[in-house]
C-alpha cells in the first residue's frame, strides 16, 4: 500500500509542468484584475463621464491570449481580444457607459483549439 501511494504521488508530481500548474489548468486563472476606474478618459468614447475601464494582468509564467468583455449600460457586451499577452503584461478593456461588469477568458497563446465565445454567444448567455 505504501508503494502504491508513493507511486501515485510521484506520478502526480511528474505531471506538473515547469510552472507548477497541471497541463489541464485553466489559463483564465492567469488573468487578474488589478485596477478599474470610472469616468476615465477614453479616446474611443464620445463622452467618458460614465466610462468603465478594467485593467487586467497576466500572472502566469507564459504568454496567453485573452478575451475580455465589458458590459455597457444597455446590457450588451463589448468584446476585446488580445493575443500573446506576455507574463506580467497588462491589458485594458472599457465600456463607454458601463455597468462595472466584465468577463474574461484565456488560453495558451496561439492555441486555436480553444475557441473563445463570439459576442453573440456572450450577449445571449450573460
Amino acid at each position: 500500500m505504501k508503494i502504491t501511494f508513493f507511486s501515485v504521488s510521484f506520478f502526480l508530481a511528474v505531471q506538473l509542468n515547469a510552472f507548477g500548474q497541471s497541463d489541464d489548468m485553466s489559463y483564465t486563472d492567469c488573468v487578474e484584475k488589478y485596477r478599474s476606474a470610472w469616468g476615465e478618459d477614453c479616446s474611443q468614447c464620445p463622452s467618458y463621464n460614465d466610462s468603465y475601464v478594467v485593467y487586467l494582468k497576466n500572472t502566469c509564467d507564459q504568454a496567453i491570449d485573452v478575451l475580455v468583455c465589458v458590459q455597457e449600460d444597455t446590457e450588451d457586451w463589448k468584446r476585446f481580444q488580445h493575443t500573446s499577452v506576455a507574463s506580467g503584461d497588462s491589458i485594458r478593456a472599457y465600456a463607454c457607459v458601463g455597468t462595472g461588469k466584465y468577463l474574461a477568458w484565456a488560453r495558451r497563446a496561439g492555441d486555436e483549439s480553444v475557441i473563445f465565445p463570439s459576442i453573440e454567444q456572450v450577449n445571449a448567455e450573460y
